[in-house]
């Protein structure tokens, strides 16, 4: 193709480094940010803190450190240096680095709908290769496209491309993720049946952290009523003995609300609208944090257990499941590596058709309602 007739491609570069941090390129702009945006950017850095950073590296890289006041102040100048500003160009570098990383990353993703341009220059979205049971505006349900472990099994993932921890879904999102959850709870007991929700984070970098997805394993009522013990021993057998986190972390108790200190109204509606936050938020989204991999299973939208993953070469991913699969008595071949399954786009229509036929899912379906 000639030089002359070639398209120059404008790309926009990731605001985020495979670490999760914000970069920052141009700070020329930032009072023009609206409430949203801003939002966006604190839960994107997480309330991660540059200075506090920066002095963990030194301290990490100081052999000879001991954790008593003497010696961090004799120290505390060496130990609090500051790293020099990158240049503009340094920091455009970095950003178009992060650019080609998250690319690839996103290409390989196949949990993502991916972008299709058309021939009259628009562009489509295109659904995964798994069977899509429902709709949101930012989240889905569908069907694994691996085997699954029983009839019922289905996940829950936003549709936007978030890497690793459903603690980085925004309100919105994580609102949609309830609804899901609550439906299925609500279908599942018209079978006689319970349901539990596992979300398994290996990875916390969004270059190798896997498309953010929740497990729905429904099992049977009568097994369910003691599936929480299961999962507490299960997590204290696969504990390490020298963690230095809590082994198993209750992650049903709600945010306590702002106790008013007076009888003023205005102490008296702080309180309300913390208790109210509280209980839209629930223990899970106060509780675990996305800067660490770790385990966690919902016996309800509002928590369950948890567990911080300190060493994920050691911890299997499939943990999860394998406990499901102890309670059911399946054999590990149905949690462990699971069989792909080998389906025309017309198959996973069907399959996903029969699926909500089977449980009546049409009664349940919050996403209904977006359609009228």
């Amino acid at each position: 193709m000639d030089k002359d007739n070639k398209k120059d491609k404008v790309v926009v570069l990731p605001g985020v480094d495979s670490r999760g941090r914000r970069i920052n390129i141009d700070k020329g702009n930032q009072e023009d940010l609206n409430i949203q945006q801003m939002a966006r950017i604190e839960r994107e850095t997480e309330g991660d803190d540059f200075v506090d950073r920066d002095m963990a590296k030194q301290i990490m890289r100081d052999s000879a450190f001991a954790n008593d006041l003497d010696y961090i102040d004799d120290n505390v100048e060496r130990l609090s240096r500051k790293r020099r500003e990158k240049t503009k160009e340094q920091q455009k570098q970095e950003a178009i680095g992060e650019y080609k990383t998250m690319e690839s990353a996103l290409g390989g993703c196949e949990m993502c709908f991916k972008q299709s341009e058309n021939s009259d220059g628009s562009t489509l979205l295109v659904a995964p290769n798994f069977p899509m049971v429902s709709l949101g505006n930012r989240v889905y349900l569908a069907l694994p496209s691996h085997e699954s472990m029983n009839d019922g099994h289905c996940v829950i993932a936003p549709i936007e491309h978030v890497a690793g921890s459903s603690l980085k879904c925004d309100d919105n999102m994580w609102a949609e993720i309830t609804n899901f959850m609550k439906c299925l709870m609500h279908m599942f007991a018209a079978s006689d049946q319970g349901v539990v929700f596992i979300e398994t984070v290996m990875s916390t970098a969004p270059a190798k952290a896997h498309h953010c997805t929740i497990e729905c394993i429904p099992i049977p009522m009568d097994k369910a009523q003691d599936v929480q013990a299961y999962f507490k021993e299960s997590v204290l057998a696969a504990s390490d003995e020298w963690s230095q986190h809590r082994k198993v972390i209750d992650t049903t108790m709600k945010a306590q609300a702002i106790v008013p200190q007076n009888d003023n109204v205005r102490d008296q509606d702080d309180n309300h609208t913390a208790a109210r936050e509280a209980i839209r938020r629930g223990g899970f989204r106060n509780t675990m944090t996305a800067k660490m991999p770790y385990f966690h299973v919902w016996f309800d939208p509002h928590g369950g257990l948890g567990h911080v993953i300190e060493n994920p070469d050691s911890f299997p991913p499939w943990f999860g499941r394998e406990v499901v699969a102890g309670i059911l008595d399946l054999p590990p071949t149905v949690y462990r590596k699971p069989r792909r399954l080998k389906e025309s786009r017309s198959q996973r229509f069907d399959r996903a058709d029969e699926w909500k036929k089977q449980f009546g899912w049409k009664k349940f379906d919050w996403t209904a309602m977006l359609e009228e």
